[in-house]
Parts: C-alpha cells; structure tokens; sequence
C-alpha cells in the first residue's frame, strides 16, 4: 500500500480503465496477447484486489499500516470516530475518522467477493504464461459480471468497484464485452 508523505494517508488502488480492458478483449478475440497491456491491466486489478481486501480489513478491526504493513488492530464498532491508530513498528498514526474516510465512498468493499479476489490474486502470482494470466482475468470478470449480478439476485455489481465508470456505464459495458 502507498501512502502520501505529506498527509500520511494511506493511497488506494485505482479501478482498471473500461478501454484498456476492450483492447485486451478486442486482442484477445483477434488472436493477438498484447503482454504489456495484459499485465497492465493484470497489474491494476491485483492492486485494486489488495485495496479492497485492506480497506475490507480496516472495517473489521484489522487495520495495515500504510508505511510497513504491520496489522493494527481494534474493536471498530466501539472506537470513537476520534480513536488513534498507531503502528507500534514504525510509530505511524493516524485518527480512525481519517483513516476511513480515506477508502469510505470509494467502493472499497469485499462483501461477499473475497474469494474470487483471493483466487484472482494467488493465481496471478503464480501465472507465467500470458493465456493464463488472460484467464485469470476473464474468470474475475465473469464472476463479477454474472455471479453478483441483479439476475442472480445480488443487490449490486460488483464490477463498478473494479471498473472505471458509474455502475450503469460499467453493467452496459461488460454487457457489450460479454460479445467477444
């Protein structure tokens, strides 16, 4: 995780851009595995993933620190909005209020995709080959696209927290990629 130096507050992940996820698509459809942009686009979802995953934790009392990673733990549910967190490793701090309203609104929610999250990124890890590293990115598309749908009765998408655009924009997109 990064940090900015001069806030202290931790910098998540961005989401991966609706058009470099086409080229790949369009690519990949043409026989063609551009590599670069296939770890680009790899690169940002792993990233996002890891975002995701530790702003999920920070709301559960298991929060990393953003200079060394260290977990910091606390009770959330009853710490004041003004309750100081503070890493015994490297003595970083920063107020619970602050540190949440880093991710909050950012769509930096787990929920119920931490494994398909978990199984995207050990697999990454481990890929060497760019086909499956393009399956590894297809299978976490589909995930979020048809199994945390409103057709199989999820209450929302989980793409939007992963792909650039309001969550319209995103749902017509996949829609429309789901052709190749």
């Amino acid at each position: 995780m990064n940090y900015d130096r001069r806030t202290l507050k931790p910098v998540w992940a961005s989401r991966v851009s609706m058009l470099k996820l086409r080229r790949l698509y369009e690519n990949d459809a043409r026989g063609i595995l551009e590599t670069a942009l296939l770890d680009d686009v790899g690169v940002t979802l792993y990233c996002r993933c890891e975002s995701i995953m530790k702003a999920s934790d920070a709301l559960m009392g298991r929060v990393h620190c953003p200079r060394c990673e260290t977990i910091i733990g606390f009770a959330p549910a009853r710490a004041p909005r003004n309750f100081e967190l503070g890493c015994s490793k490297c003595e970083w701090r920063m107020m619970w209020r602050d540190y949440h309203s880093s991710f909050q609104h950012r769509d930096l929610w787990g929920g119920g995709f931490t494994d398909a999250m978990n199984e995207f990124m050990s697999g990454w890890e481990s890929a060497r080959h760019p086909k499956q590293k393009m399956l590894l990115i297809d299978r976490l598309i589909h995930v979020w696209h048809w199994m945390f749908s409103e057709e199989r009765g999820a209450t929302r998408s989980a793409a939007p927290a992963f792909i650039e655009g309001s969550r319209r924009e995103v749902i017509a997109f996949l829609n429309d990629l789901s052709g190749f």
